[in-house]
Formats: C-alpha cells, structure tokens, sequence
C-alpha cells in the first residue's frame, strides 16, 4: 500500500542521505542515517515510498529477544521486555502540503529531523489506515534527549542584595557584607544567598544535564558602559560573551532584550509606590469634612438646587388667588407707585425664603407636611419632593456612621494621587522606558549615574530629590537591612501598583530553552522555585513596612464621640446665633418705629397700608354695591388695605362702617407722615402658602378694643 489518495507516502531517500551529520553505517555494510544523534542506524530508505512496519524492522525497542536492548524497551511486570504496540503500526513519509489541500488525513512533522536539520521531513499513519495514538505516547520518551548536553555554566552575580545573593567578610565569617568592595571581584570567597541555592538546586534536579554553575563577578569595564544599573551590566558582560548568564532578580527590559535572551520568568516583580507614613488627623475640619462625605460635593450642589426649586414653586402655586383688576381697579392698579412694587418684591422675598427653610426642614427632617387646603400643583409637586427626600435621606443616613469613624489620613496613598498632584517620584533607571510609558505625565526622578534601592534611598530620597519612590518589592521585600532603613524615616509600601515586570535570568541564546526547561520542571514536579528558595533566608524588621488601606477603615463598633458630630453642633449653633441677632434687630426696628421683615408676622404690605384719601370715594361706591350681595367676593380688589375693611364691614353688619372710615382717615395721615398701620404676613400656616393680614396699627386707641384678624386667600 502506498497511501490514500490525495496523501500518498514518497521517498525521501535522498533527502536522508544529504544529512552528512547524521551518515553511518549499517552492519551490512550499507550507508545509513542516525535518526538521534548517538542513536540507531537505520537505512536511508526508512519510512519511503510504502506503508510498512517500519519501527518494527528498525527501531531497536521493537526487536525483542536482544540482550542489547536500549534502556526504553517497554517490560512487563515480571520484567520480561515486551514489544511496545506503536511498532506494530504502518506508516510513511508524505508530502505535507499535498496532504494539507487534498485529503483529511492527519500528518506530523518527524520530531527526528528538527527545523534547524534542514530537512523537511513528514509523516502519516492514517493514510495507511492505522493510527499514531500509541507513538504520541511514547514520542517524548523515546526522543529524551539532554535538555543541555551537561554543561557547566558561568554565572556573574551583580551585587549584594541580602538575603538573595551576598558574601561575608573574609575576616569575620558572621558578618555579611552590605556594601561591594574588592572582596566582589575575588572569587575565592563563596556566594551564598537564595538565588545561588536556587541555581544548585536546579543543577541537582538536572541530574548532570547542567554539570555546574560557577558564580563570578561582572566586569569592571561594562559597569563603566552602564553606570545606572549593576544588573544590566552584567547582562553586557553576557552580550560580549564572557558569561554564560547571570543570577539575580533581573528585570526583564526592552533594552535588556536587544542584548541577550531571557529564561522563562521565575516571578513577577510588582513595583510599589513607597511614601512616608500616613498619619491619621483628628482635626476639626477633617470632622466637618466627614459630616459631607457621603455626597459628593456634585449632589449636594443638586440637593440645594432641587431644595431652592421646590421652595420657588410652593410660592407661587400657593399664590392662588390673586387675579387681575377690571376697569377702574386695572387702571388704578397702574397707577401705583413705584415704592409699593418694590415693598411687593421684598414681601415675596420673604416668602421665598421661608418656603426655603420650610423645604430645608422638610429635608433634613425626612418627611414633608401634609397641607390638606394646599393646591393641586402644590400638592403634587411636594409627591415629588417628598420621593425625593426619601431617596436622598435614606443613601445619606445609610453611609453616615461608617463615614464618621473613619480615620482621616493626611498623605497622598496612590500613584493616580501622587502623578495629580505633580509629586516627584525617585525610581530606578533599568525601567525608565516601562514607567514612562505606563505614566506619561509623572514626574519621575531618574539618578544621573544610578543607584539601586539603597542609593536612591540614602542619596535621593534623603537629599530631597523627591517626596515618594517607586521600589520593586521582589528586589527589597526580603532586604531586612533595607527594610530597617525605611522603617527609621517611617517609610512604607502602599498597595498602588505602579508597575508589575517579569524577573528571569539573562542567558546566552543556545542555552535559555535548555535552562527554561529545568526551571519548568524543578517547580512542577520538584516543589522547587525562587519562592521556596527565599523561604529559607526569613527576616524580622522592627516595624511594618506594608501600608494598606485597611488601616484606614472604620470599626464596625467604633463609637460615634461628641468631635465626630463637630459639624452639626456648629451649625446649630450657628443658626442660633443668626436668629437670635435677627430677633433683636426685628424688635429694635419696631421700637424704633420702622417697618420689619424678618419678625413672625411681616409689617410690610404687598401693595399699600391704606387707601389714599383721594380713594375714599371709590371705596365708599364698593362699600354701597357690597351691601345688596354681602356674600359677594370681589377678587378684583386693588388693595390689601381696601379687601380687609370690605371683608370686616360685610361680618359685621354694617355696624363698623364709621369706624373703618375713621380707621381710612387715620391710616392715610398715618401713611403721609410716615408711620401707620401695616397689613402683616402670617406665617402660622407655612404650608397652605395662604397670607394673612392682621392691623398692627401702633396708634391703637382704647376705641378699638381688639385687633380684628382676617383671612384672605392669595395675594
């Protein structure tokens, strides 16, 4: 059999026997080819032209009975070797891109014959109407081969980072040194540190695939080509060939990149903002602040307005009967002076601002009066006002207490904050690039020479260069030597990610797959990782280095104290002092005189306190026509002062009518001199929006025993 149609086995002869690297000789005497480096010879004509049992002629697994059986040979439980069932499958070569257009069959590249061998070599059981399922699984076994060839690498270690790499003091073997001096260029004095056990325990698990690991120093010279970073000259040092790679917490950089490969990362450095200490604040200003928390700032702005429109409308849907004159009262309404429209502005001030307080006091009391006589419009507008209140009152109160027993802190806790508020930021030169991309406009403060995490702590941070640092917390988290320095300028770590950048160990290109691989199978199958490794080297500092927002969040049995209600004492407060001195400039006005507006009842008019004597006729002609029809109102009335006396002589039968006349006279002299009697608004009903007018007449005289009240509804 030859194939299906559509993906026909061929010969690929020749193609075998231009593979020079791989040409042996059979025992027959005839040219072969390797289909391993070191492994079994078989013809060139292996797996051409034809389906076949080729494993079962070829591969040495597949012949049974040899005493020289590799060590792959599949055995029973007795240990008898057994032929595995892959050999017992046909298969052959085939064209792939004939296969791929025209049939359905499955096809493999062979995993004999790499892409670096030139040979483009592929293969099918399908077409042969069998099945690879039994060589996938043995695939990987069969063509194990050394990940590294066991080799023995050369490793610089940049600097000293305590505990990951370090030496000690040749003279005093219980001191670590902190500081690079000339004992890091001698390599007679052992590194120890969990990034080197780190590294011999993956020569271990190799099992000779990498023979060892000599730990070195970098060159002098490529710390002159990169004085900003220790860790990115070491990886020059690779470029330039005189290392194998390097150890350490390497972040993994575009520049770095273009200057060598990279294993597969061991971590993920995250890079926290470091800031002093927030301080918690217990200033008063800080409690007022937190009385308005809950809103923003924007919704309290609406609430007032909502409040402002509320109040505006309950005015004038409350001024319900007021209507226009007719005839000679539209033309005498005209003819009023300019004082009495401006007395009508100031008197709907008033009203305005009531009906202001009354909705603020709806508010703040969550609930709104029920106004049984108020209008349809009044009515419903206050449905709306009161859902409202609902609503608001209920969001506030329900975040108030939490709000209130929250510790204030009085520092920038985020990189968006520090980056807002143009906060320099001192931070490693190795990723200047990565963190200028991630925050465009912070202002970062980058070393001229370099400096690593000590440095930019003892030389920058402490020379005021910058208020904040970005510092990696791979790099410094297990550094209790580092942490005790951050610890006495009361320094901590926040929880605001600035950058998060792979750590992996530079490497000459050849040898990062291989070195990848035993990093991979050292943490899967060996428990074995940089984390395990760190785990050995545990540090105690004096205090917390770690600042979260935890440590700002109120207690759920935090007790509410007379400081956390500082806001609403003040304003109560302060709105006793306001009333107070608004009373006693209302009654210093009324000794005095004059006329008052801010008292209980206003003694200011709308339109006029009296009719003008030349008037009185008109008013006598209205008192004669009410007398046939005292049930009559006339809403066409042009003053407050004229309605009053009508209203009062149709109750009283006629009997007040000399005394309301005497009552004109004196009120319009008491006009003309300056001082009489004011109509006043009644605000003893602040929710029906009605007005009352009540005679204060100050020249009351013992001919008028008793002040006469009555209600008009409207303006």
């Amino acid at each position: 059999m030859t194939g299906k149609e559509g993906c026909p086995c061929v010969d690929r002869a020749s193609t075998l026997a231009s593979l020079d690297g791989r040409r042996c000789t059979l025992p027959s005497g005839d040219d072969g080819i390797q289909l391993t480096l070191g492994g079994s010879c078989v013809p060139l004509e292996y797996g051409s032209s034809a389906c076949r049992q080729h494993d079962l002629v070829h591969d040495p697994a597949c012949l049974s009975g040899l005493g020289d059986a590799p060590l792959n040979t599949i055995a029973d439980e007795a240990g008898e070797r057994v032929i595995p069932p892959y050999c017992f499958r046909p298969w052959c070569y085939v064209d792939a891109d004939t296969c791929r257009s025209k049939s359905f069959e499955r096809v493999f590249r062979s995993a004999y014959f790499t892409f670096e061998s030139g040979a483009d070599i592929f293969f099918s059981y399908s077409t042969c109407n069998s099945t690879a399922d039994d060589w996938l699984e043995v695939e990987d076994d069969i063509l194990d081969s050394p990940a590294l060839g066991g080799v023995a690498l050369k490793a610089a270690i940049p600097t000293y980072q305590i505990p990951y790499m370090f030496k000690r003091n040749p003279n005093n073997t219980e001191e670590i040194l902190a500081t690079t001096g000339e004992e890091y260029y001698d390599d007679r004095i052992p590194w120890e540190g969990a990034y080197p056990n780190y590294l011999k325990r993956l020569v271990e698990i190799s099992q000779g695939d990498i023979k060892n690991v000599t730990f070195t120093h970098r060159s002098r010279a490529s710390s002159l080509v990169h004085p900003t970073s220790s860790f990115t000259a070491s990886v020059q040092d690779i470029q330039d060939g005189l290392l194998d790679m390097a150890v350490g917490p390497f972040w993994v950089t575009a520049q770095r990149l273009k200057m060598a490969s990279f294993s597969l990362p061991i971590i993920y450095d995250k890079t926290f903002l470091v800031i002093p200490r927030p301080g918690t604040t217990d200033s008063l200003n800080d409690q007022t602040q937190k009385v308005l928390a809950p809103f923003s700032n924007e919704l309290w702005g609406l609430v007032l307005v909502i409040i402002v429109v509320a109040a505006l409308l309950s005015v004038w849907f409350s001024d319900r009967a007021k209507a226009s004159p007719m005839g000679n009262d539209r033309r005498r309404a005209m003819q009023q002076s300019v004082t009495h429209t401006r007395r009508r502005r100031v008197a709907y001030a008033r009203l305005a601002l009531d009906s202001f307080l009354q909705k603020g006091l709806f508010f703040c009391s969550a609930g709104v009066e029920q106004d049984e006589g108020g209008t349809l419009p009044n009515q419903l507008l206050m449905f709306g006002f009161a859902f409202f209140i609902l609503i608001a009152v209920s969001a506030y109160v329900a975040n108030l207490a939490a709000f209130l027993t929250l510790s204030s802190t009085d520092a920038i806790k985020t990189m968006e904050g520090a980056v807002a508020a143009g906060m320099t930021i001192c931070a490693h030169p190795a990723i200047e690039a990565e963190l200028k991309s991630a925050w465009p406009t912070a202002n970062f403060y980058f070393h001229e020479f370099g400096n690593e995490f000590h440095g930019m702590l003892e030389e920058d941070y402490d020379a005021g260069k910058c208020r904040a640092m970005v510092v990696g917390w791979e790099d410094t988290g297990s550094d209790a030597s580092y942490l005790e320095k951050l610890c006495e300028r009361d320094l901590v770590y926040t929880d605001s990610l600035v950058a998060e950048i792979p750590i992996a160990f530079p490497i000459r290109s050849p040898l990062s797959a291989g070195l990848s691989y035993w990093i991979y199978q050292a943490d899967r199958y060996h428990d074995t990782s940089i984390e395990t490794a760190k785990a050995e080297f545990v540090q105690s500092v004096s205090c917390n280095p770690r600042f979260s927002g935890e440590e700002t969040e109120a207690s759920d049995y935090a007790q509410i104290s007379v400081k956390n209600m500082f806001f609403p004492i003040v304003f109560f407060a302060t709105c006793v002092v306001l009333a107070t001195l608004l009373q006693i400039y209302h009654h210093w006005n009324l000794k005095k005189g004059r006329q008052s507006l801010i008292g209980r009842r206003s003694t200011l008019s709308l339109v006029t306190n009296a009719a003008p004597k030349s008037d009185r006729g008109w008013h006598s002609r209205r008192r004669s026509e009410n007398k046939e029809d005292g049930s009559k109102i006339d809403d066409s009335a042009s003053s407050w002062t004229g309605m009053s006396r009508w209203i009062h002589r149709s109750r009283s039968n006629g009997n007040e009518s000399s005394m309301n006349d005497e009552r004109d006279e004196k009120g319009g002299n008491d006009e003309e001199e300056g001082s009489g009697t004011d109509s006043g608004l009644d605000r003893s009903s602040p929710t029906s929006g009605s007005l009352q007018a009540e005679s204060l007449g100050e020249n009351e005289t013992e001919e008028k025993p008793q002040t006469h009240r009555v209600r008009f509804e409207g303006l």
